[in-house]
């Protein structure tokens, strides 16, 4: 547990009392101040990088203090005297992904009409971008968060929800956090797009994903195994196809290259699948691409749904067979339950809207009974 500062500018763990009371509630820069034994002006400067001459040890010494009572400065605290804030912060992995984008599109619908601000927050898939959002979104003392995390490790989120920052998770579950969350039954649509292929005589069936550290990621996993179990068919870990950019990509581009990268793997190795789900359509969208400059025909010599039906799935020839999630919809819900006050009252039992996705039948898959 933090303590506070001994003699020698270290944190003393074993005196963690008066740490344990300053952190029962939302700590302020005098409460840092106190702790590092210094005034409530040398502490401001050690923290803001002032010009003003602190020593280094002085600096390093309050800002233990700071780390210690988990400090988060609050840029606004003269306006929001003045007026309660009407901003509220959206953190998504990335824009460029059709699924956010429409998402985002009802949650500033909502927000808009209920005369709120939104404050949209790019991760790119990085939990530390991540974690500075959510820190600047904090110190803006926003009204509520709207969050798609990179992680399903609650400590991050926990630690701001606890100074009393509303939260709402949007399309993801993460245990340990008593905030609503509002998000799709991605595991059993992963069932049931795996049941349509195993119907269509399919049973060589290949999982194409990014890494799975998401929770839709793995809930899908679980559900194409699921449907394997239920037709007594021996899950292949050599056909889950797993690929991993560097990090350096937008969204959009990194699922394309994804689905590129699994098609030329899956050609590479005489295409030992007959169908492949992905977990999202533009993966599956750079999977057909890759296959038809190939030769490889889909429906034809591989059958491939995808996940979301974003526009593009139904323009696409032959139109992708995929599962269906209204994220416009899903995206209004969730402002709606973030500003709902009854709702953020809730402390015992926080809300969970589990939504049943659709599987929606085109033209990228084959009968090969």
């Amino acid at each position: 547990m933090p303590g506070f500062i001994d003699s020698y500018g270290k944190i003393n763990t074993e005196k963690g009392k008066v740490v344990g009371q300053i952190m029962d509630k939302q700590c302020t820069i005098r409460d840092v101040a106190k702790l590092a034994g210094v005034s409530v002006a040398t502490a401001s400067r050690a923290l803001g990088d002032s010009d003003y001459p602190v020593s280094p040890q002085l600096r390093q010494r309050v800002r233990e203090a700071a780390q210690a009572l988990n400090y988060v400065p609050n840029t606004v605290a003269k306006s929001l005297r003045q007026a309660s804030c009407r901003d509220v912060g959206v953190v998504v992995p990335n824009i460029s992904n059709p699924f956010y984008l429409q998402a985002i599109v009802g949650i500033n619908e909502v927000l808009s009409e209920a005369g709120y601000n939104m404050i949209l927050c790019n991760t790119m898939h990085q939990l530390d971008r991540e974690r500075k959002c959510l820190r600047q979104l904090t110190e803006r003392q926003v009204s509520g968060i709207i969050l798609s995390s990179v992680s399903d490790d609650a400590q991050g989120i926990t630690e701001y929800a606890h100074r009393g920052v509303r939260f709402v998770m949007l399309d993801q579950k993460i245990g340990g956090i008593d905030c609503p969350s509002i998000h799709f039954d991605t595991r059993a649509g992963a069932k049931a797009a795996t049941k349509h292929l195993i119907a269509q005589g399919h049973r060589r069936i290949a999982f194409a994903s990014t890494p799975v550290t998401r929770w839709t990621r793995m809930e899908m996993l679980k559900g194409y195994r699921d449907a394997l179990a239920a037709a007594a068919i021996a899950f292949d870990e050599s056909l889950v196809y797993i690929y991993d950019s560097d990090g350096r990509q937008q969204e959009q581009e990194q699922e394309l290259t994804a689905g590129r990268s699994i098609a030329t793997n899956l050609i590479e190795k005489k295409m030992p699948a007959t169908a492949v789900l992905c977990v999202n359509d533009m993966l599956a969208i750079g999977l057909i691409q890759t296959m038809r400059k190939n030769g490889v025909q889909v429906p034809g010599d591989i059958s491939v749904v995808g996940f979301d039906d974003i526009p593009l799935a139904e323009a696409l020839v032959p139109a992708l067979t995929t599962v269906r999630y209204p994220a416009e919809e899903i995206g209004r819900l969730t402002a709606m339950v973030l500003l709902d006050p009854m709702i953020n009252t809730m402390t015992r039992t926080p809300l969970t809207m589990n939504l049943t996705p659709e599987l929606v039948c085109r033209d990228t898959v084959r009968d090969i009974r």
